[in-house]
Order: C-alpha cells, then structure tokens, then sequence
C-alpha cells in the first residue's frame, strides 16, 4: 500500500470513531410498542344506596303500610258514635266503604240508606254528649286471633288486613226508646289508597219501631 492510501485509510478510520460517538443512545419509537385497547378512567365507587337492597315504588311502599293497629280501628269506631249522636251524616258516612253494609237478623242493607232511616225515626240527639261506648271497652279482633273470635261468638275476620271491632253500648235506650243493639261487631277494612280503615259491615241486632 502507498502512503497516500494509507493516509487515508487512517483518516476515514478517525471519521467513522468520531461519528459513532457522538450519537446518543437509541431508543425505541412508538411504534415499536404493541397497540393496547384504550379504557375509559375509573373513579371509586360513589356513597349510595347498597344494589342489593330492593328498590320499591310508591304503591308497594303504601301496601306495606297497612293494616294499621287496634288502637286506631278503635278511634275509627268510636269516630262512628260520635257522629251518631250529633245525627250528622257528613261525619258518618265518609267512615263507610263504597259498599257498606248493615247485617241484621239475617237481613243486609245498605248502610247510608239504613242511617238515614234511623235518623229519620230516632232522636240520637238526647244521647249527645254522653258516652255510648268507651274506647277501652272496645274488643279488637284480628285475623291472627280468628279463634277468639270464634270463642266470643263475634264476626271472624275474613282477611288479613281485616279487624272487627266489637262495641257493647252503655247506653242503648233514651227512655223507652231502644236506640241500639245490645252489641255492635265492625268489620273494618283498608282505605283503598290511604293508610287509615273504614267501616265495611256493621253487624248488629237492631229492628226499627
């Protein structure tokens, strides 16, 4: 080899050293990496009400509210006396079902029509103030206790969200005037679409003059 090539050979041997280090270090570019599937961010679960508690609507929740306690188909019942004696229509019939019936020696009327006649016949009025029949003395059955019922002689509930109350007057005559029964047995119902009672059967032994 001549000098010439040897000179340069040496130098094209320097070059290529300088050029190999003065680049960086390689990395990979993006599209080295695999393609991943984007996923939308999470966030922790909020406070709420549990998914496993069941949700229900409002007419589920207002079935589950009735039937309601004794004490109230007592008021309801002693609602009923109350109106009787003032012979105020406007307070006693609201307390009845639709269909509203009183059973009487085997006989069943419509129970508006049949306080209209005792209104009619009767003076209810001389008994005003007085109480007929003390809420305490009051005798509450239910479904549940269908063989006292049975036992006491008194209508048997015929449902489970029915009650009887049965109410034995203090006070049945004004003079000589016989105003009630001996006894009084209510069957009282839920309010369609309300939480309270009313009174669906009056059974009671009782015949007009």
């Amino acid at each position: 080899m001549s000098p010439a090539a040897a000179r340069w050979l040496l130098v094209t041997s320097l070059l290529l050293a300088c050029s190999s280090a003065g680049r960086g270090p390689e990395f990979p570019t993006t599209a080295s990496f695999a393609e991943a599937p984007r996923r939308p961010p999470s966030f922790a679960a909020e406070p709420g009400a549990d998914a496993s508690e069941p949700v229900t609507d409002g007419e589920s929740i207002q079935s589950a509210v009735v039937p309601l306690d004794s004490e109230a188909a007592r008021d309801l019942v002693s609602r009923f006396f109350m109106a009787v004696l003032l012979e105020s229509g406007k307070d006693l019939f609201p307390l009845f079902s639709a269909q509203a019936s009183v059973l009487s020696e085997g006989s069943r009327q419509p129970a508006q029509a049949l306080w209209r006649a005792r209104f009619a016949q009767l003076d209810y009025t001389t008994l005003s103030g007085k109480v007929v029949a003390t809420p305490a003395a009051l005798r509450t059955y239910t479904y549940q206790s269908a063989t006292r019922a049975k036992r006491d002689g008194v209508p048997v509930p015929a449902a489970r969200d029915e009650v009887v109350v049965v109410a034995s007057p203090s006070l049945s005559w004004a003079g000589k005037t016989r105003l009630f029964g001996d006894r009084l047995a209510f069957r009282l119902r839920p309010k369609p679409g309300e939480p309270a009672y009313e009174i669906a059967e009056i059974a009671e032994d009782f015949r007009l003059p």
